[in-house]
């Protein structure tokens, strides 16, 4: 295998941004950051200058559905290794695949094909497992999601969804109003996977209960979710006051207003807001026609819908969403945190992935000065060039 030695590059570490700094990979790992690595005693290493580049963590997009005509619901191999080389060109360098409420043998299939793809690979982003967004959600907040395969949370259907995929589910997404006992969400807390809540009509008791039973992520907060008004807070109210939520953001500014995103930022800090995309398979795409979880959707001036109107996923990416984000004022350094340590963190998996230190898992993008992807590694590969 290879080694890397990025030189003279602006770094983006957890707590600071090292100028003019060399980033070591060996083995997959970056073994190295400071100034002027010496590199005399290493063999087969492949010298990048990143003079006036700015090296980031890879971004981590863990609610992302498909891109360019590809989908995870398409159940095979060559839809998610295509997704995940598309993703890597955006410099997300591994994500969650994200199912749809459809029939429930489509969706065995969705998972069985994730945990297959996982084991053999991927040409671009690696794929870290599935996020089941639906069916357990609110027929009233159902989005662009089909409402003839909604159901209630199911323990013993989630038991078979897991033992058929391998335990490849990493978040599920349920509508709180559902579970009121807990019972679903104490069953995905023992098998170690992330409750998201969204897709929701609940009151604001509704969803503070579910944060109490262990829910931990808000669905991309604002919508499909029952809004604030200052009589009934409602699931937003949760989602904005509870310092135990993450909360996923499409920053696309059509899914949320500008001001919403300040907002959000202020309500809950860089820390707690995780970038997502919510792409759908036209991302990448020109407008026209798609079909998106078994219905029609209208893609015009890049914003999809569905025919009542409801938008359908975005075509949104990550690294988009970062320099839209940086356009409020907030600092590169605050929003690839959004996009890369926030992500790992909910999901458990920080100590490995999500930022740039000694040790960690060698996920890298490197943007030029306008933000734009110039080169993404995954695992100490290559696998991006501009």
């Amino acid at each position: 295998m290879e080694n890397i030695l990025i030189k003279n590059g602006e770094i983006y570490t957890k707590d600071k941004i090292l100028y003019d700094c060399d980033l070591l990979i060996t083995n997959s790992i970056i073994s190295e950051v400071g100034k002027n690595i010496n590199i005399n005693n290493k063999s087969n290493i492949q010298i990048i200058n990143a003079h006036g580049k700015k090296v980031l963590p890879g971004f981590i997009d863990i609610h992302t559905h498909g891109a360019i005509g590809y989908d995870t619901m398409d159940a095979n191999y060559e839809s998610l290794n295509n997704i995940s080389m598309y993703l890597a060109s955006h410099g997300i360098t591994s994500f969650c695949a994200t199912t749809m409420t459809e029939d429930i043998q489509h969706i065995i299939d969705a998972l069985t094909n994730i945990n297959y793809t996982i084991t053999k690979g991927t040409d671009g982003a690696t794929i870290l497992g599935a996020y089941l967004e639906g069916p357990f959600i609110s027929e009233k907040q159902k989005g662009a999601q089909n409402v003839n395969y909604i159901i209630k949370p199911d323990v013993k259907l989630l038991e078979k969804f897991t033992n058929l995929s391998n335990n490849c589910l990493k978040v599920i997404a349920i509508a709180p109003e559902k579970d009121p006992n807990g019972y679903f969400i104490n069953y995905c807390n023992k098998k170690n996977i992330k409750v998201s809540l969204g897709h929701t009509n609940a009151s604001y008791e509704e969803m503070k209960n579910a944060v109490d039973y262990g829910a931990s992520i808000a669905v991309h907060v604002y919508n499909a979710m029952k809004g604030f008004h200052h009589r009934e807070p409602g699931a937003l109210g949760e989602a904005l006051l509870d310092n135990r939520l993450y909360c996923e953001l499409i920053c696309d500014f059509i899914h949320s207003h500008p001001a919403a995103v300040k907002m959000l930022i202020k309500m809950k800090g860089t820390e707690k807001i995780i970038l997502i995309s919510d792409a759908m398979l036209a991302c990448g795409l020109s407008d026209g026609e798609y079909e998106f979880g078994g219905q029609k959707v209208i893609v015009d001036q890049s914003i999809a819908r569905i025919q009542n109107g409801s938008l359908a996923g975005s075509t949104l990416s990550l690294d988009k969403a970062v320099a839209n984000i940086t356009t409020l004022g907030i600092p590169l350094s605050d929003a690839a945190k959004m996009a890369s340590f926030n992500p790992a963190k909910a999901i458990n998996i920080d100590d490995k992935k999500g930022s740039i230190d000694i040790g960690k898992d060698a996920d890298i993008v490197i943007l030029d000065n306008d933000l734009s992807v110039n080169m993404t590694i995954v695992n100490g590969n290559i696998v991006y060039r501009k």
